[in-house]
């Protein structure tokens, strides 16, 4: 897939056959593990809330979201195929994403990112995200995570 072919892509919410998909891009680009029937649940808990960006019904990337509250959204989930990363797919993903918010009438969107996770810090940043606490021991391994928020009105 060249860069020019990434121009014919869609991004939409995901079908629940293409889960496998997601599974895959996230097992090699995320530290924790997520099965199958979690994504399923989150899946079924919002299904516009999980978002893939496709081409020609081959997905590079996803978001999984989901409901907090009425005025509150949690992405619990953002990945890229690797070799795809810094093309503007994960932007495309959470500024539709985001738009999915406010369609929904929601105010904020928070999020957990590794606090090692330079990149990614400064990607949520770039998107309006930011660093409002520290939950220590959050992930499975015993590293720290950053709370991240972004005010949507």
């Amino acid at each position: 897939m060249q860069r020019e072919e990434l121009q014919e892509h869609v991004v939409r919410r995901i079908e629940p056959y293409e889960i496998k998909r997601a599974m895959e891009i996230s097992q090699k680009s995320l530290s924790e593990r997520y099965s199958r029937d979690l994504m399923m649940e989150i899946y079924q808990g919002w299904p516009d809330g999980f978002i893939v960006y496709s081409v020609r019904d081959r997905i590079f990337g996803f978001l999984a979201g989901k409901k907090v509250t009425q005025s509150e959204a949690r992405i619990l989930m953002l990945a890229t195929e690797e070799k795809y990363r810094s093309l503007g797919i994960g932007g495309e993903i959470i500024e539709n994403f985001i738009q999915t918010c406010q369609i929904y009438g929601f105010i904020t969107v928070r999020l957990e990112v590794r606090t090692d996770n330079r990149r990614g810090i400064e990607f949520y940043q770039r998107h309006g995200f930011m660093v409002t606490s520290i939950l220590r021991n959050y992930y499975s391994d015993g590293s720290d995570a950053y709370v991240m928020w972004k005010q949507l009105v």
